[in-house]
């Protein structure tokens, strides 16, 4: 009999770019192979249990599943997991105390058909999988990708929730095939947070009870930007830090540079004591410029660019407020319980429905006002309709009929909403 990396060799020669992958196919080529090399065969008393996890997408997502890592362990107390993420999110998780080990792999949130990562797949479960011989796989899977990881790595059990994945050429009957629990989605729309711990619900067949998201920083970061900040030019008492998002994944997310500018004037107008810490990635730097030429050093400190994802976090720590964009910050300033105040591209003539991104990444569990276009514009407003609202990947389309008054109307709600203490997320346009 071939051996599995043989195996997989000969099945990936096999495979056509045009026609969907044949997961049932693989599965009855692999178990034989699987079993006759001991992947099957139960773990001997006394050994510690070898879990692998998967969470295949973005930053704000995985910020989104942290509370289910908790529980993950909680479950498994003993045994030796392994967390697979996209590797942005490294900074993040190197400090996670429920995993043993972390592993990046750059091929996880890809759009691309499986039979051409197939050759990828199977090198990377040689390298970094196949020697763990685990037991068990959680997988948090947005793409194709990950729960045919999942099975090439020979894990005995694999567990997550179905689905249909056009873009990879894998069909909803040949996930299911990838796992030995297939798990049905809820039938109505759930934030990502709740969908991920769906997953432990269904194990459970009860509720979790603590469903509380997680930043995993320490006081040596707290104060190591702290320090930073003082070096840079922040000023050091006196003033109320708020955190302004200015990115996000694609451009359709950004509210223009000067509609900020515009918007911050009116802010300062009546939060004198007002400082704001421009964030972002390196993409971001010329948007933050142009925002920090605008209202000048004594009222904002430009940021983006300058900071990795913890010390990103660990700043959103130390402000009052969170203003920006759909992005990761977003999520981070609603774990530490800061009010969000977000500007968002999907029309709000659009249905909230289950297709709708606003429904499913909202700020979890923090008071929060997403201020939406008064409409969808052009061809955004026909179907089928893009799950952010806006077609117009690459530019600030809908976004940008966003009017900066309209803004301050929404921090007006969203400090009313604080002062009431409500936590559910208020949608608003024009009219607040």
């Amino acid at each position: 009999m071939k051996t599995i990396l043989e195996e997989f060799e000969v099945f990936g020669e096999r495979l056509s770019p045009d026609e969907p992958f044949p997961a049932r196919d693989f599965v009855r080529v692999m178990e034989p192979v699987f079993a006759a090399e001991g992947y099957r065969t139960p773990r001997a008393a006394g050994e510690k249990m070898q879990m692998l996890v998967i969470m295949d997408a973005g930053v704000g997502d995985f910020l989104c599943f942290s509370g289910t890592l908790r529980e993950i362990r909680r479950l498994y107390p003993e045994a030796a997991i392994t967390l697979m993420i996209f590797p942005p999110g490294f900074k993040l998780a190197e400090q996670c105390p429920y995993i043993d080990f972390l592993l990046g792999n750059e091929q996880l949130p890809v759009l691309r058909p499986l039979s051409e990562l197939f050759a990828a797949h199977a090198g990377y479960a040689a390298e970094h999988l196949l020697r763990q011989r685990f037991d068990l796989a959680f997988i948090f899977g947005h793409y194709a990708s990950a729960y045919l990881l999942a099975y090439m790595a020979g894990a005995k059990e694999r567990i997550g929730h179905v689905g249909d994945f056009a873009e990879g050429g894998l069909s909803r009957e040949d996930c299911a095939a990838l796992l030995t629990r297939p798990l049905e989605k809820p039938m109505h729309s759930l934030h990502m947070a709740d969908l991920c711990f769906d997953v432990i619900d269904q194990l459970l067949a009860a509720p979790v009870a603590d469903r509380s998201l997680e930043l995993w920083l320490t006081k040596a970061d707290i104060a190591s930007v702290r320090e930073k900040l003082a070096y840079l030019g922040a000023p050091s008492a006196g003033r109320k830090f708020f955190a302004v998002g200015l990115g996000g994944s694609t451009r359709r997310k950004h509210w223009p540079s000067a509609a900020y500018a515009a918007f911050l004037r009116l802010l300062l107008t009546e939060e004198s004591e007002a400082f704001f810490l421009l964030l972002g990635g390196r993409d971001d730097v010329a948007e933050a410029a142009e925002v920090a030429r605008a209202l000048g050093e004594e009222h904002v400190l430009s940021l983006a660019g300058a900071l990795d994802f913890r010390e990103t976090a660990s700043v959103v720590t130390l402000c009052s407020t969170y203003i920006g964009n759909d992005t990761s910050l977003l999520h981070m300033a609603a774990i530490v319980g800061l009010p969000v105040l977000e500007v968002c591209c999907y029309g709000s003539d659009l249905p909230l429905d289950e297709k709708a991104i606003p429904r499913s990444y909202y700020p979890y569990r923090t008071t929060s006002v997403i201020v939406q276009p008064a409409r969808a514009l052009a061809d955004c407003a026909e179907e089928p309709r893009d799950a952010y609202g806006c077609k117009h990947i690459e530019e600030a389309h809908c976004i940008a009929s966003i009017e900066p008054q309209t803004v301050l109307e929404a921090y007006h709600l969203l400090l009313q909403q604080v002062k009431e203490g409500k936590r559910e997320p208020v949608f608003v346009a024009e009219e607040t």
